[in-house]
């Protein structure tokens, strides 16, 4: 990489307070410029995390723990479902992946969930209201990632870190991570993953690569081309929050 592109940007971050934090560019599967603004450590992925869940999913579709037509109710059987209705029971892997839930809102953001610690985020979920078919209608939902992480641990019989542990963060060479959990002891799914740039960065190589680390499939390929291709529109979206490329559909847990 031209050295002056990359001091170009430095500079550029620097004049304009952006706030990066460290730059991390790849070509060809080689890291061929970086820079950190600030100190190197595991830092907070917020809403990335949500990408790590979704191909925790397409690992277990592989190894045949789940299907994307199996009904997201089925999986909790003895659980209460104050809004079990149709659209519920319709509900689907899928429909959880591309936040096609039908719900209005999103349960997560909706309640103050996390100073309790005897709240379960599944039961909010199923308290939510399924107004639309699912996989008609858009709604960034943090519940229905959490939905995915626990139905991981419902299939492997592991917290979704530790089924993703010896799958992708070792064969990647990531050390086990911290990823937050909910009061209830279960991985978020939705946030609360923390990694290095460079590690995200190996993530990111993995998702252009289809799937494939150092000539072993991780992901299956037709898998991340569905997850990365538009699954559900996104027009509905707020005018105020959105933007072009938000309107532009989403895939599985990726925009």
């Amino acid at each position: 990489m031209d050295n002056k592109i990359l001091d170009q940007l430095i500079e550029t971050v620097k004049e304009k307070n952006l706030g990066v934090q460290h730059v991390v560019v790849r070509q060809g599967g080689d890291i061929i410029a970086q820079h950190d603004f600030d100190k190197v450590e595991r830092r907070l992925l917020y809403s990335v995390s949500k990408t790590f869940t979704a191909m925790a999913v397409g690992i277990a579709l592989d190894e045949g723990l789940i299907s994307l037509s199996d009904k997201v109710a089925g999986y909790f059987p003895d659980m209460n479902k104050p809004a079990m209705n149709e659209h519920m029971e319709a509900m689907t892997i899928h429909d959880l992946l591309c936040m096609g839930t039908g719900q209005e809102e999103c349960p997560v953001m909706k309640h103050d969930w996390s100073k309790n610690e005897k709240v379960d985020i599944a039961e909010l979920f199923f308290a939510e209201p399924v107004v639309h078919e699912p996989g008609t209608h858009f709604v960034y939902n943090n519940g229905a990632t959490y939905m995915l992480s626990r139905i991981i641990e419902k299939v492997s019989g592991k917290k979704l870190r530790d089924y993703f542990d010896k799958r992708l963060f070792k064969p990647l060479g990531i050390p086990k991570p911290r990823w937050k959990t909910c009061p209830m002891g279960h991985t978020m799914g939705f946030s609360g993953l923390h990694l290095t740039a460079e590690e995200l960065s190996r993530f990111g190589q993995l998702l252009l690569n289809q799937g494939m680390w150092e000539g072993k499939q991780l992901i299956p390929a037709d898998y991340i081309a569905k997850a990365t291709s538009k699954q559900i529109a996104t027009d509905n979206l707020d005018e105020d929050f959105a933007t072009e490329d938000h309107h532009s559909g989403y895939g599985y847990q990726l925009w």
